[in-house]
This record gives C-alpha cells, structure tokens and sequence, in this order.
C-alpha cells in the first residue's frame, strides 16, 4: 500500500514539473513514465504472488509448503516411519489362555443393557437388541475380542465404554461385526456415538466391523483411537470416526460416509495430541463438513486416500504432511 502511495505522489510531480513542454523534456518524461509503469507492474506481481502463497498457507492449514519441498518430505517421512505408536498390548490378536477366556453369547439376553464389569480377556458372539456396556476400574485393562457380533440398541449407543484404564477391541478373522444405535439419545446426550468410549481404544485384528450412527457419530473416544488392521464400514449422522486426542491408523481398511466429518481430533498438545496419522491402508471418506479434520497436525503416508467433501479434503490447526501419490 505504501510503494502505490509513494507511485502516485511520484507521478504528481512528474506532471508538475512540465511534460506538456519541449520535445527534449517529452522524451525524458515518457522514459520515466515507462519506467514507472514498469515497477508498478513489478511490485503489483510481487504483491500478487505473496498474497497468493498467503491464500495457499491458510487454505491447507499451514500445510504441504513443507511437505512439498525436495530433502524436507524425506525428513518428516524418514522421522515418523522410525517410530511405532503401537503398544504390546495394541498387536495382541489371541487370548492369552483361550481355556479360561470369559465366552458371553449375547444371543442368550432377550434384551436391555449387558454389563460387562470384569477386566482381561472375554469372547462375546451372537445377537443383541440393546447395549454392551463396559464398566471395569479406571487402571484396569479390557480386552474384547468380538466373533460375529451383531448389537441393535433401540436407545443411546450400541456399545458404551464407560470405565477402564483402555479397552481393546479384536475382530476376530473372517467375521462380520455389526453396531446400529438409534436416533434416541435421551439419557445418552453425553455419550453421542454408536461405538463409544471414554477412555483410550484400540481396534485390531482381522475381521470386519460396520458401524451404522444413526444419532451423532460413528466411533468416538474422548482420549486416543487406534485402528490397527481390519476393515471398517462406518456410517454416520455425525463425524465417522472422532478420537478426540488422537486417531491413529495402522494399515486398516477405513470406508466412511457421514453427514459431518470424516475423521476428526479436537484436543491439542504436547505427545502427539490431536494429531491424525495414516500409516498404511486405505482410508475412503464421504463427509458433508471436512473429510479429514484435525486439530494438530496431520500425517498420511504409505498408503492410498480418496477424499470428497462438501467444504475441504484435507483441514489442519497444525500442518499437513501428506506422501506423494496419497491422495486422489
């Protein structure tokens, strides 16, 4: 704004000073005239281009300016693949003692709420019209392993974790899992998601889960997700699949289509909090809001993405670091 402010006065004084007059002076004033539309086009471009690259840098979130660049993509690419946020708890896809593990037939409830308030390893199959609820102590580990599992709830959602240290979910190979809530939520306001829990959870093994929210969201955490493994088929009134601290995928096969976000963190902070990462797999997303919405920064690399969104693929608080050839 200043080098137009400075233009202007420039060219006044040109005029004052005789252009109209000899030939002599006519010649030097187009010569500066010339000059002078020449550098105005010059700052004009330079202006141009950096509000541009400003559009850009909003736009992505602060995003791939540095994923983009030669020597740079290689560094965070090289940096991320060394770590594994897989625990040894998280790779775990057997019982520990498959003759004492706890077997639950949900076939065998006629219906309403079934409380789980043990800890380890338990086998749940069958069918259900109503709840699986998990209530164990806060430093105590769950560990499901769902083997043709089909839950109906009528009211709130098909599967709350209310309590434990962290629960991990197995499904079992070459079965179809299945969870389907109900627009009713009274009563369940604070829990708005078909697959709910309050605290971290990891879904591994390799089978097939498919998770209809007919309510609010299709899986939700209020700590970290971790999907490891699997196929995923979630449909969702609300975002997919929110991890409200983290998501992490591990070469999982991920289809969602929902009515808000694909995938979403919203917490931000310190040990990768808020952060989205794709380590392999396929994520496939149909979003009405962002089809990848995250809070810190984000990650999607070894592997393949095919994004449509009604407002943005791709949308950070952090930045975007995204592998040549991820997404289509």
């Amino acid at each position: 704004m200043k080098r137009r402010m400075a233009r202007r006065g420039k060219n006044r004084d040109m005029t004052g000073s005789g252009c109209l007059g000899k030939s002599a002076d006519r010649a030097v004033c187009a010569v500066l005239g010339l000059c002078a539309a020449l550098l105005f086009t010059a700052c004009a471009g330079e202006e141009n281009a950096a509000g541009q690259a400003g559009k850009d840098a909003v736009r992505l979130g602060g995003a791939e300016a540095a994923a983009g660049q030669s020597g740079q993509n290689e560094d965070w690419l090289a940096e991320r693949m060394r770590q594994d946020r897989r625990t040894r708890q998280d790779l775990r896809t057997e019982p520990e003692d498959m003759e004492r593990i706890e077997r639950i037939d949900l076939s065998a409830y006629e219906s309403g709420r079934v409380i789980l308030s043990g800890s380890g390893d338990m086998w749940l199959s069958g069918s259900l019209d109503g709840q699986v609820v998990i209530d164990a102590q806060e430093d105590e580990l769950v560990h499901l392993y769902l083997a043709g599992v089909e839950i109906t709830s009528l009211k709130g959602p098909a599967m709350q974790i209310q309590e434990a240290a962290k629960v991990i979910v197995t499904l079992v190979s070459d079965t179809e899992n299945v969870l389907s809530d109900s627009p009713d939520y009274k009563d369940f306001e604070e829990t708005p998601a078909c697959l709910y829990s309050a605290c971290d959870l990891t879904i591994n093994g390799g089978g097939a889960l498919r998770v209809y929210g007919y309510h609010g969201d299709g899986i939700r955490s209020k700590d970290r997700i971790r999907l490891l493994d699997g196929t995923f088929a979630v449909h969702a009134k609300g975002d997919g699949i929110r991890g409200n601290d983290g998501i992490y995928m591990w070469e999982a096969s991920v289809d969602i289509e929902s009515e808000k976000n694909g995938l979403r963190t919203v917490n931000q902070g310190a040990d990768d909090r808020g952060v989205i990462e794709i380590n392999g797999g396929t994520l496939s997303a149909v979003a009405g809001k962002n089809g990848v919405c995250a809070a810190s920064d984000l990650y999607l690399y070894r592997g393949k993405g095919s994004i449509k969104a009604v407002e943005e693929k791709v949308r950070t608080e952090g930045t975007a670091y995204i592998a040549e050839g991820f997404l289509k």
